[in-house]
């Protein structure tokens, strides 16, 4: 699972929750629960592991345990990149569309 993938991550890094935490803008025990998959990640989390530790294999970290190159062939390479791109756009949309919502008056 990717939390057990996490872990071993950072442990080979020698950091710590507290650590860990203040690196990605989350506290210790968010991070604590994401690493004993309590919590499931979301795309802020990926994102800002993304940013700041960009030596993690993303494709990596969610295939199972036992299937490799699950997406594409033996070989290719992801751009993260592109992806981290079109995840900021899709959340500053989503953003936008709130505060378009909040400003509507609807009748009843």
């Amino acid at each position: 699972m990717y939390n057990e993938k996490l872990s071993k991550f950072f442990k080979a890094k020698g950091l710590k929750q507290k650590e860990v935490g203040a690196i990605l803008g989350f506290s210790p025990a968010m991070i604590g629960r994401y690493l004993h998959g309590t919590a499931n990640i979301g795309s802020e989390f990926i994102i800002s592991l993304s940013k700041n530790f960009p030596d993690v294999d993303l494709n990596d970290l969610f295939a199972p345990e036992n299937e490799q190159n699950m997406v594409n062939d033996a070989g290719a390479i992801y751009e993260k990149r592109n992806i981290l791109n079109d995840l900021e756009e899709i959340e500053g949309r989503i953003h936008n569309i709130r505060l378009r919502l909040a400003e509507t008056k609807f009748e009843e």
